[in-house]
């Protein structure tokens, strides 16, 4: 969520809409886990975290909700 805030603030809204997309997307195909595999997107550790579903409706919301 920092990087997509920072892409904004950047004058970067695409790319910031981009990667939280993809979030989003990796999110909804590996669930909410602590974190991912950098390559396969495979969650690990926790599978419920609430950190990850608090980030993906925060950018769900911000980001992406005016695209679905």
């Amino acid at each position: 969520m920092i990087i997509v805030d920072g892409l904004v603030a950047a004058g970067e809204k695409e790319l910031a809409q981009e990667v939280a997309s993809k979030f989003c997307d990796m999110v909804s195909a590996s669930g909410m886990a602590e974190n991912f595999d950098a390559v396969t997107g495979a969650g690990l550790c926790d599978p419920a975290h609430t950190w990850t579903s608090s980030v993906f409706l925060v950018l769900a919301k911000e980001y992406l909700e005016d695209k679905v």
